[in-house]
């Protein structure tokens, strides 16, 4: 039996088929909504395939710059959670030359997060 064969012969649990469409149903009404107001947008009478198309496109954009901010906002957390012991410690310490280095930790990670909330 080909690969093929033995893919396709392996089942679907009731509970994975039931995300599968919500998945599904969710990413169609997401294009479909989209794909309206590209044709609404331009005075359309109708959707077309070139709506659907460039719908896609606008979808699957979003999702990049979606994981890019979730990103942002990690590294920023990190480093905003980085800066608040290091500040206190050098603080206490009375390094200076360490206090501004955890100064600027702090401002990059704050400006990092804000600037990744600013954009949703």
């Amino acid at each position: 039996m080909s690969r093929i064969g033995d893919i396709a012969k392996v089942e679907v649990h009731t509970a994975a088929k039931q995300y599968f469409d919500e998945v599904v149903d969710q990413y169609s009404t997401t294009l479909l909504y989209q794909a309206k107001l590209l044709a609404y947008q331009r005075k359309d009478d109708a959707v077309l395939r070139n709506h659907v198309d460039e719908a896609q496109e606008i979808v699957e954009q979003q999702r990049k710059q979606n994981r890019g901010r979730e990103l942002q906002i990690v590294v920023g957390s990190s480093l905003f959670g980085a800066f608040v012991p290091g500040f206190v410690t050098e603080l206490n310490n009375g390094n200076s030359g360490l206090l501004v280095i955890w100064t600027l930790t702090g401002f990059v990670g704050l400006f990092l997060v804000l600037w990744a909330l600013r954009l949703r």
